[in-house]
């Protein structure tokens, strides 16, 4: 998903974990056809290996160790373990190029499954899984579905981190017009007519009442509408109506405000993360659950707080897909045995606990867990809870060679309908035949 604010991605999202649980049929089929492995681990080796991680969403090394790598080589001091930056010289392809080789890849879906295929870099981790111990059962049901329905059954990846969509709140915008808070409990049409109250222009200044992270509410919609018909192999944009609900409720009607469309225009965007942090001008911004650690210096500037997203009244509950980081052995991995050992640190209960405190959602279902979100974070007195009191949608199923291409020709629409500048038919129809085209090109390949 490259197209995406991949800077969030590549750093505070990277990290994201999420763990609202579903309690469908469907997920509960899913974990027992999953066969826990043995109860004890496998043995690792003291003998010194090097490991090298490496990920293509442009993360920083301080960015990997104050996440990952300095929590791996305190665990693992035997081990070299070295994390490789995409950068000039060491892009993927490059990498490839090179035969530098790559023991363990992490990024989010999206970009992971496409740059494995890509690259012939999928590896199927199911017996390491099982002879390392690695109970399935106990993370979130809804990404290892997804990383099953994405490889055939396999398990290319093992989910380390997740992330969700909620409410964040400018208290101060709210209190200066005198307008309720927003609830836990708000549907979209609530949150829309909230949002109307305190859209305005003061004092030469524009305020917007409600905007959604584009690119991420749209890959991660709570609908669970698939970019690609997974039996026609056709675009779902101009035949399925669940896209038309989406757009109109989280890009048309929050912006049928005239001096909403003005500030878009200056801004030749959506507000977004710098209205609502750095001008405060934004009341409520749907975004990742990361907000916190992206801008945090901002943030203690004026009074926020989180809510839930909110909901369709149809789908009662139900928050956004998560949106999960997958960490996995490569077809070229020299030491399988003790890197699957790092992937089974990582999922760990004692390293969860300590993702959840620093603010990340955990993977894991555990409830102790979940309640120390955010509790060792310089803004502890949030409503951290909040980000996890939706349960999952189901994650869209996804064709790993071409599904980011037709996700760019989707969002590409959403700017010019919520300025007015198209009307939903014409910007359907032109993204559905744009997409048809990659998808015939590169479903030949």
């Amino acid at each position: 998903m490259k197209g995406i604010s991949i800077g969030l991605l590549a750093g505070t999202m990277a990290l994201g974990i999420s763990a609202c649980s579903s309690t469908s049929d469907h997920s509960k089929d899913a974990r027992d056809s999953i066969t826990p492995g043995p109860s004890q681990p496998a043995a690792v080796k003291t003998d010194p290996v090097e490991i090298n991680i490496y990920s293509n969403n442009n993360a920083s090394e301080q960015v990997f160790n104050e996440n990952y790598g300095n929590a791996l080589r305190k665990a693992f001091p035997q081990f070299t373990i070295n994390y490789i930056q995409s950068k000039a010289g060491s892009t993927l392809p490059e990498m490839i190029a090179s035969k530098t080789r790559i023991d363990i890849f992490w990024t989010s879906i999206g970009n992971y499954e496409t740059a494995l295929f890509e690259h012939g870099l999928q590896f199927d981790m199911t017996d390491l899984i099982k002879k390392h111990g690695i109970d399935l059962n106990r993370l979130e049901p809804t990404v290892i579905e997804a990383m099953k329905q994405i490889s055939g059954g396999k398990m290319y990846g093992l989910p380390v981190s997740t992330n969700t969509l909620t409410l964040f709140y400018n208290k101060d915008i709210f209190n200066k017009f005198g307008v309720q808070m927003p609830t836990t409990d708000m549907t979209w049409d609530q949150a829309n007519e909230l949002a109307r109250k305190v859209t305005r222009v003061e004092n030469g200044k524009q305020y917007y009442g409600i905007a959604s992270s584009r690119d991420h509410i749209i890959r991660m919609n709570q609908l669970s509408v698939p970019n690609v018909d997974m039996t026609t192999k056709k675009p779902t944009l101009a035949t399925d109506s669940r896209w038309k609900q989406l757009f109109e409720t989280v890009f048309i009607t929050p912006s049928a405000d005239s001096g909403y469309r003005d500030g878009m225009t200056k801004l030749k965007n959506f507000p977004a993360l710098d209205q609502f942090a750095k001008d405060q001008s934004l009341a409520m911004l749907v975004y990742p659950n990361t907000l916190p650690t992206s801008v945090p210096n901002e943030l203690k500037t004026f009074d926020w707080d989180i809510a839930p997203m909110p909901t369709f009244k149809e789908l009662p509950n139900v928050g956004s897909q998560s949106y999960p980081v997958y960490f996995g052995l490569t077809s070229q991995t020299k030491n399988k045995d003790e890197a699957m050992e790092l992937l089974k640190f990582m999922v760990s209960e004692a390293y969860q606990n300590e993702l959840a405190a620093k603010g990340v959602l955990p993977i894991v279902q555990s409830d102790s867990t979940k309640r120390l979100l955010g509790t060792k974070t310089e803004f502890k007195s949030k409503n951290y809870q909040a980000m996890i009191s939706r349960k999952f949608a189901p994650i869209t199923p996804k064709v790993p060679e071409y599904d980011t291409d037709v996700f760019r020709f989707y969002r590409d629409q959403a700017l010019p309908l919520a300025m007015g500048q198209t009307d939903i038919n014409t910007a359907f129809r032109t993204a559905a035949e744009q997409a048809e085209k990659v998808i015939q090109e590169k479903g030949k390949k």
